[in-house]
């Protein structure tokens, strides 16, 4: 079947799945007070890309899952560190530490002992294209702090993304899970248990659900949104491309026919960028939540969750269109049939929602005037400047990743090295597109003091918590407050991005409710790191000393 068949009958086809999230199940009544019973079950979960400006921009709208959370504490949350990228904002969710400690810099940075780029969760040493890893990560989490001092304490972590799954699971989980597109849901002996018992639920559930697709070709979008969110229809242009911004989205994605479209790469993007991606996640966690009775054993469980779509639509189409408001629309239900099925449980539990990271709209949608930059014009500009200045004969630029360079120098140069990186910064800081370039000795010096509030940081202690001297760029940069950066080639390409050190990328909402909760929203900000110590006391746990992050009183009883 043709992929352009199966987006035409998205707007009459509406699954099983989507019928279940119609009537969003109320929340329990509330009361006032403290915990009253410590949970035996915390459901932690990150929506990837979710700012808080997104969520501040459509909390009104919300009728199911999120609006039961904003009913609990609401706090402006922050990933704090300037690195805001979806493997080190998740490395803090649930480990109390900044990116400088969890070693996580980026989502790839580049090894200088292989040569290589090296991903946040990669496993050397094996040829399985599946094999993915939880060695890099150099702290526990709190669920390693709870199976290390409860012998019957479980942790269960599903994502759509592998990075994401393995970050929130720490080193020691039941269970790990996350999905591999045309194969479905996932795991790896490198990071948690894979065996036939662990692999069992996750190939029950793809067989049901990938032949179920197979007969009927999915709804990645319910119909219901598109008529709500017709007001945030702007279309906009990046280069030669026109971005049309309808609902359900219109992309160039490759026709795929015969009986190999679901498994091809085509319909996989179609389905990471689609809210049929996070219910899909949230089903299969509803399965480990009801196969492994999570909340009724004898010891208290965790459930991480990461849901990814918001990302993908993010990058895709920017968050500040029609396709964004159709994915907060859905992902509301969905987290409604969700905790439909946690109250099913009657276990006690907590729910956390939280980001890895924030966003900015597409600047071409935001403009005029726009603000795009194009960072390898710029790195191409420099490497001019140091042929013609400093007398390089090559390109010194070792790494990818325009926010923090690396420098492959030659031994006779290198002796050259602190001249040649104070005369790249000093170039980089006269660029009009550059906010602040750093050498990283200026970073490694600039050690936030410990009581200072996270809305006051500078720029060099932003860049200072996420920073491994191994690890980490010789220069770091702050490109243009506002700005967009590279120029897409397709409409499937990213038009919108993150990992700036700027606040639109470093906000994000913390969530915090259970049954019975009378919340309010926090005039306090809290960061990321402090989610790990405040959940501590809830599951029985004393936090590690020395963690950056601290325990905030909701009336579980912080030990100081």
């Amino acid at each position: 079947m043709r992929l352009g068949t199966v987006l035409g009958m998205m707007a009459g086809i509406v699954g099983a799945a989507t019928t279940a999230l119609a009537a969003p199940a109320p929340a329990p009544a509330s009361s006032t007070g403290p915990m009253a019973t410590p949970p035996k079950l915390v459901v932690v979960i990150s929506v990837d890309q979710f700012s808080f400006d997104l969520y501040r921009t459509y909390a009104p709208t919300f009728t199911g899952g999120l609006k039961r959370l904003s009913a609990g504490h609401v706090f402006t949350g922050y990933q704090s560190h300037a690195a805001t990228e979806t493997c080190p904002g998740h490395s803090t969710l649930l480990t109390g530490d900044h990116p400088n400690k969890t070693g996580i810099v980026a989502n790839n940075w580049y090894d200088r002992q292989t040569g290589s780029n090296l991903y946040c969760v990669s496993q050397t040493g094996t040829s399985d294209e599946r094999a993915k890893s939880n060695a890099l990560l150099k702290v526990d989490t709190l669920g390693d702090w709870m199976r290390s001092a409860q012998g019957d304490a479980r942790v269960y972590s599903v994502s759509g993304k592998d990075r994401a799954a393995i970050m929130m699971a720490g080193h020691n989980p039941n269970g790990v899970y996350w999905w591999d597109d045309g194969f479905g849901f996932t795991t790896s002996s490198f990071a948690g248990p894979d065996t036939p018992a662990t692999r069992a639920p996750a190939e029950a559930f793809n067989q049901r659900v990938l032949a179920d697709w197979a007969k009927t070709p999915p709804a990645l979008w319910s119909a219901g949104t598109a008529a709500t969110c017709l007001s945030r229809t702007r279309p906009f242009t990046v280069g030669k491309t026109t971005w049309t911004d309808t609902v359900p989205p219109q992309t160039n994605a490759e026709a795929e026919t015969g009986d190999g479209w679901l498994t091809s790469s085509a319909f996989a993007a179609e389905l990471r960028a689609s809210p049929l991606f996070d219910r899909t996640v949230l089903q299969f966690a509803a399965g480990l939540l009801d196969q492994n009775r999570l909340g009724r054993g004898p010891g208290r469980d965790i459930l991480a969750v990461s849901l990814s779509a918001t990302d993908y639509i993010g990058h895709r189409f920017g968050p500040g269109g029609a396709q964004m408001c159709a994915q907060m629309a859905e992902l509301d239900a969905s987290l409604a049939d969700f905790f439909a099925r946690l109250d099913a449980t009657g276990a006690p539990y907590v729910v956390l929602l939280s980001a890895d990271h924030g966003s900015i709209d597409v600047s071409e949608r935001v403009g005029p005037p726009s603000l795009r930059i194009e960072p390898n014009t710029t790195l191409r500009e420099l490497g001019s400047f140091l042929r013609k200045t400093v007398g390089l004969e090559y390109d010194p630029i070792v790494s990818a990743d325009p926010r923090q360079l690396v420098l492959g120098l030659g031994p006779v140069d290198d002796q050259r090295r602190p001249e040649i990186t104070r005369a790249i910064v000093d170039w980089l800081n006269a660029r009009p597109e550059v906010a602040r370039a750093f050498t990283a000795a200026e970073v490694a010096a600039a050690v936030p003091p410990k009581a200072k509030p996270v809305e006051q940081l500078t720029l060099a202690e932003r860049f200072n918590e996420s920073f491994d001297k191994d690890r980490s760029g010789d220069i770091m940069i702050a490109w243009k407050e506002g700005a967009s950066l590279g120029i897409p080639g397709s409409i499937s390409d990213t038009v919108a991005g993150h990992g700036s050190p700027w606040d639109y990328d470093r906000q994000v909402p913390i969530l915090v409710w259970w049954p019975g909760i009378s919340g309010k929203p926090q005039a306090r900000s809290m960061e990321t790191v402090d989610i790990a110590p405040t959940l501590a006391p809830m599951l029985g746990v004393t936090a590690p000393a020395g963690i950056d992050g601290h325990c905030v009183e909701l009336g579980q009883g912080c030990k100081r």
